[in-house]
């Protein structure tokens, strides 16, 4: 019986969905089995290339042949730390500086291209991104190796390409071989874009590149930095870094004290300042990344930091000052990395610096506030840096919140003897308000008095400051204190302060207070004196010597 042209077609519908649903099932069971085959050979290729150091785990894997692109949950990869350290034992060339413990919630690759892959050419992907990654970092021994990552990655990483990099929701710690229980570096909430990321020679010799990128942005919602000797961590809420900006910016950094000032000076063996400090915003403008990646310099054009608040205690009475106090040349000299900032600046600093002297029967403490400073030519690099072309501070503000104070200090900060030279300006108001530090590590008391105006300049080097010193004042008069905890004073030392007020000491400057008197400024420096405590007894020597104290 003749078929009529309506069933002829249905058949043939028929027999072609049956085709394309078979098709499907076949591929779908072929993806099924190919998906199964490429978790196993990614694991394998993990463990075959560490040569059995690292276990990656794939909970599952998604694969589109058609689109390109590949989805891993639950990434895991983790070092086999008892086979590193017998490889250390027997062979150390071959076992690697530092272990990493890495995690993703997510993978999601695009853009990929499976035949290169399968053929094992060059590794050219569209987009990687990231979800909920977690990276630990650990060095296990120094690293002696000084090639960059492109020559130490292995022939399978060479040449790889990717057009962007995203992290979303990252977290980062490392931890270094002197601390290994703790997080030397900690980066919490990170975000992150790569673009064009190229992992070869032509992308690290590019001047326009960093990091083996066109550019990159990462923002850290949380960043802590522990301190090598421990006593101090570094907190910020807000790290951001831009490369195609050159910019970076901390918000409310921290510099915490892990420990008591005691604590402190008992495990250095001698009396210690301890600082606290905190800075709601940090910015730095025209930063070399490249410099930065590829020789771990640090070269900017502009730091600023906006209202620091700076407080300090020593304990010189309970524990001996020992060893020799920094000048600024001593720490941009003991620096292991090249640094050359040509302009920083702080704006609104407030400080409180309390010490409890040797000799003294309580704690003193001396404040600034209204503070704003300017660095140029903060580097430690011999061409840009000399005895001609210093690193030049200028500095102003209140001194006890009430007398102004200017100075300008040049220093040659490579110079080994530690010369700089300051000069500068006192404005008008009471001495008495410096009685709080004068009292207790000076025992000298300011009973009245009026400071109309100052100026002054000196040089100085690490041992010793000579200079000149002018002070416009009337009515001055001082008290020489008991050096007993009491501060009564005994008949003797009251004849000796009347002595002193009648016949010593000149409560007016020339001419009845209307004309300066001079005074010379001769220090030696104390042992173990900070560069603060140092340019602060000069100061004071002047003064003494203005008005015929005894220095």
């Amino acid at each position: 019986m003749e078929q009529t042209p309506e069933k002829s077609t249905g058949k043939k519908l028929y027999w072609g969905v049956a085709v394309v649903l078979t098709l499907v099932g076949l591929l779908w069971g072929a993806a099924l089995n190919l998906e199964g085959w490429a978790t196993q050979k990614l694991q394998d290729q993990v463990h075959a290339k560490s040569k059995g150091l690292y276990q990656l785990q794939i909970k599952k894997l998604d694969l589109s042949l058609l689109a390109g692109s590949a989805t891993l949950d639950s990434v895991i990869l983790t070092p086999d730390r008892a086979l590193w350290q017998r490889v250390e034992q027997k062979s150390p060339q071959d076992a690697p500086a530092s272990l990493a413990w890495a995690r993703a919630e997510r993978v999601r690759v695009q853009g990929l291209n499976f035949l290169k892959l399968l053929l094992g050419r060059d590794l050219h992907l569209g987009t990687i991104i990231l979800e909920q990654p977690a990276l630990t970092w650990q060095e296990m021994k120094k690293d002696t190796t000084s090639q960059p990552l492109h020559e130490r990655a292995g022939p399978q990483l060479q040449g790889l390409r990717v057009r962007q990099v995203q992290v979303k929701n990252g977290r980062f710690q490392y931890r270094a071989l002197s601390m290994p229980k703790t997080e030397r570096i900690a980066l919490a909430g990170i975000t992150g874009y790569a673009d064009d990321w190229q992992l070869d020679s032509a992308s690290y010799a590019d001047p326009a590149r960093a990091y083996y990128c066109k550019s990159l942005e990462v923002i850290a919602q949380k960043g802590t930095l522990q301190l090598p000797d421990g006593n101090y961590q570094l907190r910020s809420e807000a790290v951001r870094v831009d490369t195609r900006q050159q910019q970076a910016s901390l918000r409310q950094l921290q510099l915490v004290p892990l420990r008591s000032a005691r604590a402190m000076s008992r495990r250095a063996g001698k009396a210690v300042t301890r600082f606290n400090v905190r800075v709601p915003e940090v910015q730095l403008t025209k930063l070399d990344f490249r410099d930065l990646f590829q020789n771990s310099n640090l070269s900017m054009g502009r730091l600023v930091l906006q209202n620091p608040r700076v407080s300090a205690f020593k304990d010189g009475k309970n524990f001996v000052s020992r060893g020799s106090g920094l000048l600024p040349h001593d720490l941009v000299r003991q620096l292991s990395f090249g640094l050359n900032i040509l302009q920083a600046e702080v704006r609104n600093l407030a400080v409180r610096y309390e010490e409890l002297a040797e000799k003294a029967f309580q704690t003193g403490y001396v404040m600034a506030s209204n503070i704003d400073l300017s660095l140029s030519n903060l580097t430690n690099d011999p061409r840009l840096n000399t005895v001609k072309k210093p690193a030049v501070l200028k500095a102003r503000g209140l001194l006890m919140g009430k007398a102004k104070l200017e100075a300008t200090v040049k220093m040659a900060l490579l110079d080994p003897n530690g010369h700089h030279s300051m000069e500068g300006n006192i404005g008008g108001g009471n001495p008495a308000i410096l009685n709080p530090i004068l009292e207790p590590s000076m025992f000298v008391r300011v009973k009245s008095g009026y400071l109309q105006k100052g100026a002054f300049q000196m040089e100085l080097t690490k041992t010793s400051a000579r200079g000149s010193i002018q002070l416009q004042y009337d009515n001055f008069k001082v008290d020489l204190l008991n050096k007993s905890p009491e501060r009564k004073q005994s008949l003797g030392k009251k004849l000796k302060t009347l002595v002193a007020n009648k016949l010593v000491l000149k409560s007016e400057s020339e001419q009845d207070g209307k004309a300066p008197r001079q005074g010379t400024i001769q220090v030696t420096r104390k042992h173990g004196r900070s560069f603060l405590a140092y340019w602060k007894d000069c100061l004071a020597n002047g003064v003494l010597s203005v008005i015929g104290a005894p220095t």
